[in-house]
């Protein structure tokens, strides 16, 4: 029974050794930033699987996910396929969000026509402290044979400042 005992906690030590050399799963992880630039593309146009292309609406999404400190967004530019500069969303100034507060961005069919198929947006935002960031997306959404196909892209951060 001794060896047993003693047998099982030396298994239990090396499982517990090897699980603290296992990098975390970060596929959802959220983490902690004072400033950062979002790069966020935008799929305008999908192939319909006969050769044809169908255009696309889009949303940009841009969720402060912070629940007790707000984010001001500085700037969110829209560029079209070829890396031109489109729009300027923000151009009156930096805009404030609140603790867990939403904006979201629409860009209609007329809008993208002649962007290409592979737009982005570049998001720009910074806090006064370390935050949680944000979480900025792109849905693009439409109709192809009577039936709607919607689907995201996920932004990704360029830089970010932690201090």
């Amino acid at each position: 029974l001794i060896f047993f005992i003693t047998h099982l906690g030396n298994k239990l030590k090396t499982i517990e050794d090897e699980l603290s050399h296992c990098a975390p799963d970060s596929t959802f992880g959220i983490d902690i930033s004072k400033s950062q630039i979002v790069y966020a593309p935008v799929y305008t146009f999908i192939e319909t699987g006969v050769g044809e292309m169908q255009q696309l609406d889009a949303v940009l999404g841009i969720r402060n996910s912070d629940p007790e400190h707000s984010i001001t967004i500085t700037s969110a530019r829209f560029y079209d396929g070829k890396g031109n500069m489109v729009r300027e969303y923000f151009d009156g100034g930096p805009v404030q969000l609140a603790p867990l507060e939403a904006r979201t961005l629409t860009m209609k069919k007329s809008e993208l026509r002649d962007v290409g198929s592979a737009a982005n947006f570049i998001v720009a935002w910074h806090a006064e402290v370390p935050v949680y960031e944000p979480i900025i997306d792109a849905i693009m959404f439409g109709f192809i044979d009577g039936r709607s196909i919607t689907f995201k892209s996920v932004g990704r951060p360029l830089t970010q400042r932690i201090e």
